[in-house]
């Protein structure tokens, strides 16, 4: 019996050892993927949510920040990179966890919830480029689809 958890002990050692020999390794094209991430949603980094109540905050450090004036809440989260092809994100705070989708605009950024073919508006997040008074247009690629 002494012998079996010695045996698992060693195990476990071993174990470590391997991860840390293979994290290590790896580790600088990690780093290499979420710096290439932030550049995709750092035009994203400052958002307002659908209502205009919250704002989201994010850095490159993968923190998040959802803040209510109105309120008076401050929800810290991480964001993190889903899938570098789709430019999809995760970010996590307590009042939320959601996959979103980075969707340049004409006038900034849109972190849409969900994906790019189903986008909930009412969960995602706009930012807060400030308008110069114009009316807001925009069209899609559909023949009949076009607002101004």
């Amino acid at each position: 019996m002494a012998c079996a958890h010695e045996l698992f002990g060693l195990f476990r050692l071993f174990a470590v050892g391997l991860a840390y020999l293979t994290g290590s390794v790896n580790h600088p094209a990690q780093e290499r993927r979420l710096n290439q991430a932030w550049q995709v949603l750092s035009p994203c980094a400052e958002t307002t949510s659908f209502n205009g109540a919250w704002t989201l905050s994010l850095k490159e450090d993968g923190t998040a920040l959802v803040v209510s004036e109105k309120a008076a809440q401050r929800l810290q989260g991480r964001w993190m990179l889903v899938n570098a092809e789709t430019h999809a994100y995760r970010i996590d705070v307590l009042a939320f966890g959601n996959d979103f989708v980075v969707v340049p605009t004409i006038s900034g950024c849109l972190l849409g919830s969900g994906t790019l073919n189903q986008v909930d508006l009412r969960q995602s997040w706009f930012s807060q480029v400030q308008r110069d008074g114009r009316d807001l247009l925009a069209s899609a690629s559909g023949p009949r689809v076009a607002a101004k």
